[in-house]
């Protein structure tokens, strides 16, 4: 399975737009899907203590229902959400279909918590996506500034954007703003 993208480029797709393109039928949007999230569905019933051949059983599951009930995703911004319960309510179903009981290993990780590592990424690609659904200037600023592993100095990013040195910092400031709005309506809480 390919590493899912972790840089932006022109290609990336925010999720609305891959759940769109997957709709359409758009085979390399499919395959991005399942680079970006096949892991994520994987992981959850090798966490709650499936057999590998158990999780490729619900992977192949959650596969179908995805492929069957993906147009009826209302808030596309929350696909990860609606994979992990979609994933555990097929946990739920196989685990109601076997009758063999198992001694609890008290070594599995608590399946209805992520990883900090998962929790992390997810919320990298959150952030991201709220990037993208931001005008072209505040993406362009918030990329070159916070994503570009170039790191360019504030010089280099006013002349790059053809700005002066003076406004990077008060747009950097309303382009926060609207990063915190768009994340906000996306489900975000804000730490307290």
């Amino acid at each position: 399975m390919a590493a899912p993208k972790h840089a932006l480029s022109d290609s990336y797709l925010a999720d609305p737009a891959l759940v769109q393109a997957c709709i359409d039928g758009d085979e390399g949007a499919w395959d991005e899907f399942i680079a970006r999230y096949g892991r994520l569905v994987y992981s959850i019933p090798l966490r709650s203590g499936f057999s590998r051949d158990d999780a490729d059983d619900i992977f192949q599951n959650v596969c179908a229902i995805v492929l069957r009930d993906l147009h009826t995703l209302r808030d596309q911004a929350r696909l990860s959400s609606w994979l992990i319960t979609t994933t555990h309510r097929e946990c739920w179903r196989l685990r109601k279909r076997t009758t063999i009981h198992t001694t609890l290993d008290e070594t599995l990780v608590d399946a209805s918590t992520p990883s900090p590592e998962d929790v992390l990424r997810w919320e990298r690609e959150q952030v991201r996506d709220a990037i993208w659904r931001l005008n072209d200037r505040c993406r362009a600023l918030l990329t070159a500034l916070f994503l570009d592993p170039d790191e360019p100095s504030y010089d280099e990013v006013a002349e790059r954007l053809g700005v002066p040195l003076g406004s990077i910092g008060p747009t950097r400031a309303r382009c926060f703003k609207k990063l915190e709005a768009v994340l906000l309506e996306m489900g975000f809480e804000p730490d307290r």
